[in-house]
């Protein structure tokens, strides 16, 4: 068969042409004589010689790998976290917005919101905006929604005993509502309330459970917010996180992170717990959590038989696949005695430092102060100075890498809010500003 050379030529070019190469044919009738002119190089560029514009190639551009406890949703990927705890619902104002009648706290405020929107949250959803759109203008990306048990239970079992504003599971359904549109995120807060605690069942309940409670409470989240045929958007806004492996999963904070089911030494046990809660959720659900998690300090007033250390649990958890960073609320509250307010900086400072020296995401913890002082008349009173201030926003610079968590939004009977007040005008959520700056400014 003769091999035309002709065809060899055409099927060559037609070839680079398509695949977007240049190629140089040098063209030669017969081998040149020595004076003879070179041959000629024709430069075949598809870019002059194809009759309509070539194709782009689509871009292959590998997708930047996931940083442990950053976030991990679409518009949102590897930013650190900015976030705030939040009571959703209508203030407790003698209302009964959610099918629950609970007495009014407006008595018990030691800070007051000086826009009523920023306490009537339910009456309508310009008010929920308004709320989101404040937080998004703060430089926050997620909220923490303080959530109090599953939506069955009944009123008395659920948020209406503690909860200090009307924070139903309907006023988490605004929430998430609320957000859809918006440039923020949300990460259930799993609370502490009147007849169930975390640390009562964690790893094991006494009939040898594995946290069942918390169990129930994550699933409920999941069906509700996850896989809701009729709100199929909310899923969207359900913060996911990257873990130690680079896997995404959907974050859930667990307050006062300690057990009674353990003794001091257990530390294995308690770093192990969260992996076995968080794959016994996925046999239930198909769904991967995991956990930021309050950490109570040991040798102080925190309840709990065992509390984790840094020393001592933190390189645990640092292999636990489950935990994807440290999200403290106002650990040093539990600090014993009568601390002053240096005292207190000074402790704080190195329970920050400690934690972050475990390599575990670690979300810088800041507040105003904290007064409580109508609610908890015992408890202790600090901060709300320029000292308590400024000391906290070094510590965002000097421990903040992995992000910023500000406690709290809208705790108007503890003193602690974001939003302008009576008592403080904006000055502290100025401050949120400015801390946020801080973080997004880190490389």
């Amino acid at each position: 068969m003769r091999f035309n050379k002709s065809l060899l030529w055409v099927g060559l070019v037609t070839y680079f042409i398509l695949t977007g190469c240049n190629l140089t044919i040098i063209t030669e009738t017969a081998r040149p004589s020595s004076n003879a002119n070179p041959p000629t190089a024709i430069i075949i560029d598809p870019a002059i010689t194809s009759t309509s514009p070539a194709t782009p190639e689509p871009s292959h551009t590998p997708k930047p790998q996931g940083i442990w406890g950053r976030l991990a949703n679409p518009e949102f990927e590897n930013e650190r976290i900015k976030t705030s705890l939040f009571f959703a619902g209508q203030s407790r104002d003698g209302s009964s917005r959610y099918g629950c009648s609970a007495s009014s706290n407006l008595d018990l405020y030691t800070v007051h919101p000086n826009d009523s929107r920023n306490r009537t949250w339910s009456q309508h959803v310009e008010n929920r905006d308004f709320v989101i759109d404040q937080m998004v203008s703060a430089g926050l990306n997620v909220v923490s929604m303080s959530s109090w048990g599953e939506d069955f239970l009944p009123c008395d079992a659920s948020w209406v005993p503690s909860a200090p504003m009307q924070t139903a599971p309907g006023a988490h359904d605004e929430l998430f509502t609320a957000a859809v549109s918006k440039h923020l995120l949300i990460i259930p807060f799993i609370e502490s309330r009147a007849d169930w605690a975390f640390r009562d069942e964690f790893p094991y309940w006494s009939d040898g459970s594995l946290a069942p409670g918390t169990q129930s409470q994550i699933i409920n989240l999941i069906d509700r917010y996850l896989k809701n045929p009729a709100h199929p958007e909310w899923a969207d806004s359900w913060a996911q996180v990257y873990d130690r492996n680079h896997e995404p999963r959907y974050a859930v904070t667990i307050i006062h992170a300690s057990s009674n089911q353990l003794k001091a030494g257990d530390d294995q046990a308690f770093a192990a717990g969260f992996d076995l809660l968080a794959e016994t959720v996925f046999q239930a659900t198909d769904v991967r959590v995991g956990f930021f998690i309050d950490t109570l300090p040991p040798n102080s007033n925190a309840p709990g038989k065992f509390k984790p250390s840094p020393e001592k649990t933190g390189s645990m958890l640092f292999q636990t696949n489950a935990i994807l960073g440290i999200q403290s609320f106002i650990p040093e509250i539990w600090v014993s005695g009568s601390p002053s307010e240096s005292q207190l900086i000074r402790w704080k400072k190195d329970y920050s430092r400690r934690w972050l020296e475990t390599g575990i995401p670690f979300l810088m913890d800041i507040s105003p102060g904290y007064n409580a002082s109508i609610v908890f008349p015992a408890s202790i009173r600090y901060g709300f100075s320029t000292n308590w201030q400024d000391a906290l926003t070094g510590m965002v610079t000097d421990y903040g890498e992995d992000g910023l968590a500000f406690n709290s939004w809208n705790g108007y009977t503890e003193g602690m809010a974001a939003v302008p007040t009576l008592e403080y005008g904006d000055r502290y959520y100025r401050w949120l500003q400015a801390t946020c700056g801080l973080v997004d400014s880190k490389l």
